[in-house]
């Protein structure tokens, strides 16, 4: 079984210069260019540290960010090459199919490229005053374990994810390497404005306990002189490669003996847009109802536009006074989460006369809530993480990430769990449909007013326990008092978003009559 992938493996490795002069001269020059590619990143550490402790702490971190990437290779790839599913009809063992699979995966693209750079590496690192035999087991662990992620992701991916979801967990991959993405900048550019850069060390220490950086940290400690630190982050490697070796097994085994799930009921491609993503179930339906709303109607963009101009003012107020930018920096993005989730105040009334296809059809008061929740989340969430580590970047204190990903994700949820309560319990009249969305409404209510300072003032309250679990942390940055904050500012929120889901659901089961009557009396 090894030996018939190793040439199917190498088989797929020469199809790529198969074609005509161009195919294979676009093919060239990419391997060219990877291979610079590979000798640069292996250059890196050395032109961004003249100090050595430096070198050895960015060669950590930029050895992790690899191997992170590495990982996250499969919710980008579009081949289904040698997946495991595929050799279902094959008799052979679990077991086998599985260590093929695994030791053939040496003979990829991919791989080729790691260990161009691990050459490299070892060309341009001439002061490494290390045995071999550590250059020999950091290197086995550095293979093993990048081999290993990249085969355990992709076959959780192919195992857990359906087919159709594909896509989105491409934007997943994506929103998580744009989040990681200034928060690299910073810590690099941190290290080549001081050689002894706290961050950059810090972050190799932290590191230097992961499956990502334990044996670039290995290294490091023998170069030092430190041995036993060395030993011990090299068993650490080894661990985790024992770990996942074993998950993939428990993989392998579970895709040969299943097949790949079906789409569910209900779901389509006859060109409904968002409504075939969605599986035909009440709260799926109106999230996808919503979501179409706040694509299209104009009354929702004019709202999403004017969210920015309320920080932007604050901010510039608070700089002419002379706040620090610093904590300056940590204002905007709280508030334009917490305008975001307010903004579903009085989304029922934005509905006009179509509220009555939930009452008519006996929709579930939780389910209309719920579903309602899906456009704010679907914005808010990515701004939670790419804005956090914008915020942290412009801070310059990469330990507060924590607590400012927990506090942007608790005012996000409780601002939307309060505004889909007062959706229900106070609508006021609001744009029509087809008007502009400058026009005021044709019948102005007494409690507009009232509607948006109590909602308002609810989300503020709810706010202020999760604001002040992270202020400690931000001001007096600790990894552990972080960890909590971001463990209380989730629990905060999905508590606070659940309850009021129940209590919106349940003003809107016993106030649906009315609420149909209402918005028929604002058209």
């Amino acid at each position: 079984m090894v030996a018939r992938l190793f040439r199917l493996r190498i088989a797929l490795l020469g199809s790529v210069f198969r074609g005509g002069f161009r195919a294979i001269f676009r093919t060239v020059l990419t391997a060219i260019l990877a291979i610079a590619l590979a000798v640069g990143y292996a250059w890196l550490p050395g032109w961004l540290s003249n100090d050595a402790a430096g070198r050895a702490s960015i060669g950590v971190f930029l050895a992790s960010a690899l191997m992170a990437a590495i990982a996250l290779v499969p919710l980008f790839a579009n081949v289904r090459n040698l997946e495991p599913r595929q050799f279902a009809a094959f008799p052979a063992r679990p077991g086998s199919v599985a260590t093929a699979l695994l030791l053939s995966t040496v003979l990829s693209w991919p791989m080729i490229w790691l260990l161009v750079w691990m050459a490299a590496l070892v060309v341009l690192q001439p002061d490494w005053a290390v045995p071999p035999w550590a250059l020999l087991v950091s290197a086995l662990l550095t293979i093993g374990l990048s081999i290993s992620l990249v085969r355990v992701s992709s076959g959780a991916v192919h195992l857990l994810v359906p087919r159709r979801a594909i896509g989105g967990l491409r934007w997943i991959g994506l929103l998580i390497a744009l989040a990681a993405l200034p928060l690299i900048v910073f810590l690099l550019t941190d290290a080549v404005r001081s050689a002894h850069s706290s961050a950059v060390h810090d972050t190799a220490e932290v590191l230097g306990w992961t499956p990502l950086g334990a044996p670039a940290a290995g290294l490091a400690y023998l170069e030092q002189g430190d041995v036993s630190a060395a030993v011990m982050r090299f068993a650490a490697a080894g661990a985790a490669l024992l770990v996942l070796v074993a998950l993939w097994y428990l993989i392998v085994a579970r895709s040969l003996s299943t097949v790949e799930r079906p789409d569910p009921d209900g779901v389509n491609s006859d060109g409904l847009e968002l409504f075939e993503r969605f599986p035909a179930h009440p709260r799926e339906v109106i999230a996808a109802r919503s979501l179409t709303y706040w694509r299209r109607d104009p009354r929702y963009r004019v709202a999403l536009f004017a969210i920015p101009i309320a920080p932007i003012v604050m901010v510039a107020a608070l700089w002419i006074a002379g706040v620090d930018p610093a904590m300056l920096s940590l204002l905007p993005l709280p508030v334009i989460l917490l305008l975001l989730g307010w903004s579903l105040h009085n989304d029922v009334a934005y509905d006009s006369t179509a509220i009555w296809m939930h009452v008519a059809s006996g929709t579930k008061g939780v389910h209309d809530r719920a579903g309602r929740l899906a456009p704010v989340l679907v914005i808010g969430l990515p701004l939670v993480i790419l804005g956090s580590s914008l915020t942290v970047t412009v801070a310059g204190d990469w330990r507060t990430l924590p607590a400012v990903i927990g506090l942007n994700f608790a005012v996000l949820l409780v601002s939307a769990g309060a505004a889909s309560v007062f959706s229900v319990l106070m609508p006021y009249p609001a744009t029509r449909p087809g008007d502009s969305p400058f026009a005021q409404p044709a019948v102005q209510g007494s409690g507009a007013g009232l509607a948006q300072t109590l909602s308002m003032l609810v989300a503020l309250i709810l706010a202020v326990p999760p604001v002040l679990f992270a202020a400690r942390p931000i001001l007096e940055p600790e990894l552990v008092t972080n960890l909590i904050a971001l463990g209380f500012g989730v629990g905060w929120g999905l508590l606070v978003l659940w309850l009021c889901t129940l209590i919106g659901g349940r003003v809107f089961e016993r106030g649906a009559p009315e609420l149909v009557a209402l918005t028929q009396t604002f058209d």
